[in-house]
């Protein structure tokens, strides 16, 4: 960087001296503030020399010795916009465009630094100072496309990263929202299995109670069937005790009707 700065100092002088054997076209008034803004150039007092140059150029607007300083002396304070500007009124020739180029160089515009170097050649292909600054803004230019694409592939892995990064947290909030469904169901299922153990404890309830008011009651069947049961002998006897009333009574019956049926008949005449 230090050649490059080197060269841009040259031409500054190398411009002056162009446009000092020039200022016989310009009148006094027009020389006299070029004097005075080459007198504050050289002792780097860039702004007191723009002033200077536009004074001359208010007397003289198609003055090229004043336009082509005043260009200087904007490149010199870093205002290489207004550099490029002063140096496009003017017509192009080797000094012009090598300073131009030396603009674009300094704003990093190198392919546009490259374009006016080449310009320069063309006019002066003997330029040293303009080959070296177009062979280093090609090499700045190179690097600058290898920096951009080198920027765009850390953009486009941050994006890709950002891209995962989403999709996980979007599997992630889904897996959430499953295993929220999934415990939602498995209460519900829980809950319905507590209602049914519910119920099935209320009715072992119900059947308990019925079961107790059964045994409560009082219970015919059970009570036959708690009763002892008749040998044989007591079942003989009370069936011949049975057999033998029948029969008396029987008898009994017998006698009434044949005393009722004699009592019936009428008495013999004799």
């Amino acid at each position: 960087m230090k050649r490059l700065i080197d060269v841009l100092l040259l031409c500054c002088f190398t411009a002056f001296n162009f446009n000092v054997a020039a200022q016989n076209k310009d009148n006094g008034a027009v020389k006299d503030f070029i004097r005075e803004g080459n007198k504050n150039y050289v002792s780097s007092d860039y702004a007191s020399a723009e002033t200077s140059y536009k004074d001359a150029l208010d007397e003289n607007p198609r003055s090229f010795i004043a336009r082509f300083n005043l260009g200087n002396s904007l490149f010199k304070q870093d205002k290489f916009d207004e550099a490029i500007e002063a140096y496009d009124k003017l017509a192009k020739n080797e000094d012009v465009n090598y300073n131009i180029g030396n603009s674009y160089l300094k704003k990093e515009e190198y392919e546009k630094a490259i374009d006016v170097y080449k310009e320069a050649l063309r006019k002066n292909p003997a330029d040293m100072e303009a080959k070296s600054n177009l062979a280093y803004a090609k090499k700045k230019l190179q690097e600058q496309q290898n920096q951009d694409n080198q920027n765009q592939n850390q953009d486009n892995q941050n994006q890709d990263n950002k891209d995962n990064q989403d999709q996980n947290q979007d599997n992630k909030d889904n897996q959430d929202k499953d295993n929220q469904n999934q415990d939602n169901k498995d209460n519900q299922d829980k809950e319905n299995k507590d209602n049914q153990d519910k119920d099935k404890d209320n009715k072992d309830n119900q059947d308990k109670d019925n079961n107790e008011n059964k045994d409560n009651q009082p219970d015919d069947s059970k009570g036959q069937q708690n009763q002892p049961k008749m040998s044989r002998e007591e079942a003989n006897y009370i069936l011949n005790a049975v057999e033998a009333n029948e029969k008396n009574t029987r008898e009994k019956v017998q006698k009434l009707k044949a005393e009722k049926a004699s009592k019936d008949q009428p008495e013999k005449n004799w």
